[in-house]
């Protein structure tokens, strides 16, 4: 295991200066399985949050030329991808499909949180190598009522140009719905997600794991830790906390997670 602080000495003249760095720690996401058939037909899951909606990049048409008349590329026509901004920061990019004015994309999808008052700006890009050349770019807010649920969902830029893309609920996963780094003697939960059995379970952001079923994180070592925390897709799992007096154990059932970017 890394220790906490590192040192370097830089010559400076004649006097040595020190250096120090933080050490990096192995930083997982505990994993999932598919929901039980049974489960999914009793509809005995819970469902996902109202701010989450898997978001799909379906196509795009193009007028047959830029804006100036001239053609898109010189060995035919453009070599077209998407991106998608949440509140000004990229969170999806689509591949490139090459030489097509009506581009369709396969599985080009992505989770995302997003509440009523954010900003989606949809770009679409001309890839040409060293420097690609911006097609179109527009923005809205939020998911539209009409297409929360799988409903037409049309992006329009100029000359007639759009882009085509469907929202729908996300697929449930079994799992905990928890991030954390793995340092000697303890998890550090980074990040859990608001609606995963975690959460449920009260674990939270900033928590040490000290124990999982009963056996100490110091004793696990990295990769027991790690497979003992994604025991969660399958049965419950005992974490017992420290957050600063008396242990705290949290009981983890396996349960619905719902990750999104």
């Amino acid at each position: 295991m890394a220790s906490t602080r590192c040192f370097l000495v830089v010559a400076l003249a004649s006097a040595p200066l020190l250096v120090g760095c933080g050490a990096v720690f192995p930083r997982y996401t505990t994993a999932t399985r598919a929901v039980p058939a049974e489960l999914v037909s009793e509809r005995s899951i819970a469902p996902p949050p109202d701010d989450v909606r898997t978001v799909t990049v379906l196509s795009a048409e193009l007028p047959p030329s830029r804006t100036d008349g001239q053609p898109w590329d010189s060995d035919g026509e453009p070599d077209l991808y998407a991106v998608i901004l949440r509140d000004g920061v990229e969170v999806f990019r689509t591949p490139v499909v090459t030489n097509s004015l009506h581009p369709e994309w396969t599985n080009a999808e992505v989770t995302l949180r997003v509440r009523p008052d954010s900003v989606l700006r949809f770009e679409l890009w001309d890839d040409d190598g060293l420097s690609d050349q911006p097609v179109g770019a527009e923005q809205v807010t939020g998911v539209p009522s009409s297409a929360l649920d799988g409903g037409n969902w049309v992006i329009r830029y100029q000359r007639n140009a759009f882009l085509r893309l469907a929202a729908r609920p996300p697929a449930p996963r079994f799992g905990m719905g928890v991030t954390f780094e793995v340092h000697e003697d303890y998890l550090q939960v980074l990040q859990v997600e608001p609606a995963g059995p975690g959460a449920a379970a009260g674990l939270r952001a900033g928590d040490r794991i000290v124990a999982i079923d009963n056996r100490r994180v110091q004793d696990l070592g990295e990769v027991e830790s790690h497979q003992s925390m994604d025991r969660a897709s399958l049965r419950a799992v005992a974490l017992t906390l420290d957050r600063g007096g008396a242990p705290v154990t949290l009981n983890v059932s396996p349960g619905a997670v719902y990750s999104a970017r």
